[in-house]
């Protein structure tokens, strides 16, 4: 694990802090690694949304079949939709 350089203070209601510390206690982790694991997931999640992307239009790009050229406007809003779908 990388040395951890920065402090950030984020405040809880009760509930939300009650259900961190019972999942950290099940999972035997801290409240921070819990936290910390939930943002590495989110930040994978948007690169590997952006990669897939790429390679969807790529592949789409590169397809006998596809009329040149590609519709960008409507490739960038299939890609939008998509992406946030995958938002919470």
């Amino acid at each position: 694990m990388p040395m951890l350089q920065r402090r950030v203070q984020i405040l809880f209601d009760p509930v939300q802090y009650a259900a961190l510390e019972e999942e950290a206690a099940a999972l035997k982790q801290s409240v921070a690694s819990i936290i910390r694991e939930a943002v590495a997931d989110r930040l994978d999640r948007r690169k590997r949304s952006k990669r897939d992307a790429f390679e969807r239009l790529l592949s789409r790009s590169m397809a006998a079949d596809v009329p040149a050229p590609i519709d960008w406007e409507k490739e960038k809003d299939e890609f939008e939709r998509g992406a946030l779908a995958d938002i919470p």
